[in-house]
């Protein structure tokens, strides 16, 4: 199982990786190498050869060693002797492939027709390497001395290319140490090139396994700027953002707990001061019971505003989008506040910098942005002021909410989406609401691929901003 999970590594990847970058083209290299030294002696040699056969040949052609056999014994001193030492033998052959005159004094009378002599007898100069891999033959035509061309036989060249075979392969053998200790010296290098590498990465994955064990106060400690070191810095902000979201997660549990906990506690109190008394007024039974229908309506509403967050969250609410006037919209909505803001003598104005068509839900963006003009009315004093602000650029409709409320502690502006905030923290109810239409405006608008932006002042009030785009990609 070890082995199995170690060549399922990333360790074994990066030798068969580096082995094939190193070692194709060192074998490429070599057999490239070996080719080119056999091609260039070869070469030379035979270049050599043709030479010498060519200068063997004019002496026979003008000295007429062919003809006159009785010149034998001067051909073995004047010519075999001289090319002794070079280790070339030397055969006369004449137009009918006999042996003539042989330098080894082996094969005289005898035909001898090979390739090379043949192709010498047809006017060609030929030299090729025999099969043996040891002997290299060379055969160039005799001429007539006259003008007519005649082939009269044929001067052949035996020469040994064993040195030549003997180089190359003390070169092979080389280029095999060369390849092998760079194989070796590669293998030593990428082992602790990969442990350089790999041991970050083993940190990262012990800190996410850890983290996938419930373990979420990790962090991963390395230093420097490459893409390991990035990528922990990446990873520590998604961990603190977990820990956010679970911290969120908890005190979202407990507010809920806390919302739905006071008018149970309320209900259980009114239901058994009605339970503990003997002869309770009929006027005390609906008082009480208005109470109790009180407190429901308002667990039904915070019911209904969580599962609202809940579908929105999970993108369960699909978007019923079509062209809506939003100057329109705005106005409607405003129309159904005005009450509202009579109420506390609170002046609801609304501008119209242009007219406004966008793609949206109507009915939920009526919702969120309800939200944001009434909790401008419930936050401002007697004899404030809220404003609407309807504008829009050429692909974005602004809305913005102005008021002269209380306002908004600086460091309390990146909590007020936050589910059941309030801005009074006392959980006073006397302005009602649940405490999460800040946190269904913003999830709409996000909904709509917009964004809010808010900015306040303690004690001088509150201005939203919604960017809306014109058109849904739907």
């Amino acid at each position: 199982m070890g082995k199995t999970k170690w060549f399922q590594g990333l360790r074994p990847k990066f030798f068969m990786i580096f082995l094939l970058v190193s070692l194709v083209p060192l074998t490429f290299f070599a057999f490239a190498t070996s080719s080119f030294i056999m091609d260039y002696y070869l070469r030379g040699r035979e270049d050599e050869l043709k030479r010498t056969a060519g200068f063997i040949e004019d002496i026979v052609r003008k000295g007429n060693f062919l003809q006159d056999k009785s010149k034998a014994p001067f051909f073995v001193t004047d010519i075999g002797d001289r090319y002794a030492e070079e280790a070339i033998r030397i055969l006369l052959i004449d137009s009918r492939g006999i042996v003539v005159h042989d330098t080894n004094s082996t094969e005289n009378g005898v035909t001898f027709l090979c390739p090379e002599v043949l192709g010498a007898l047809n006017k060609r100069t030929i030299s090729n390497i025999q099969t043996d891999k040891v002997t290299m033959y060379t055969a160039v035509p005799i001429y007539n001395d006259d003008t007519s061309g005649t082939v009269v036989g044929v001067v052949l060249l035996v020469s040994s290319v064993a040195d030549i075979y003997e180089l190359l392969s003390s070169v092979q053998i080389m280029l095999f140490l060369l390849t092998a200790a760079t194989t070796i010296v590669i293998l030593v290098v990428v082992f602790f090139l990969s442990e350089f590498i790999l041991s970050p990465l083993r940190k990262i994955m012990r800190v996410v396994n850890l983290m996938g064990e419930g373990h979420l106060n990790q962090r991963i400690d390395l230093e420097g700027r490459d893409e390991f070191s990035q990528l922990a810095g990446a990873f520590n902000n998604m961990n603190d953002r977990l820990e956010q979201v679970e911290k969120t997660r908890e005190e979202f549990v407990s507010n809920v707990s806390h919302e739905l906990k006071t008018p149970l506690s309320s209900m259980k109190v009114l239901s058994e001061s009605i339970l503990l008394q003997d002869n309770v007024p009929v006027e005390m039974y609906k008082e009480f019971l208005q109470d109790i229908n009180s407190e429901v309506d308002r667990m039904t509403m915070i019911v209904n505003d969580l599962l609202t967050l809940v579908k929105l969250d999970q993108r369960d609410m699909p978007l019923i989008v079509k062209q809506i006037d939003l100057n329109k919209l705005v106005g409607d909505m405003l129309k159904r506040l005005y009450p509202l803001a009579e109420v506390k003598d609170i002046d609801l104005l609304y501008e119209n910098m242009r007219k406004v068509s966008i793609s949206a839900d109507e009915m939920k963006l009526s919702l969120a942005l309800s939200n944001l003009v009434e909790n401008g009315i419930k936050y401002t004093p007697e004899g404030g002021m809220v404003k609407v602000i309807i504008d829009a650029d050429h692909q974005n409709a602004f809305v913005s909410v102005k008021d002269t409320g209380i306002g908004i502690a600086e460091e309390e502006l990146g909590k007020i989406f936050t589910r059941f905030y309030r801005v009074d923290k006392t959980r006073d109810r006397g302005t009602g609401g649940t405490g999460l239409g800040l946190s269904i405006t913003h999830s709409t608008v996000l909904l709509h691929n917009g964004a809010i932006r808010v900015t306040s002042k303690e004690g001088e009030g509150t201005t939203f901003v919604v960017r809306l785009p014109l058109h849904q990609n739907v």
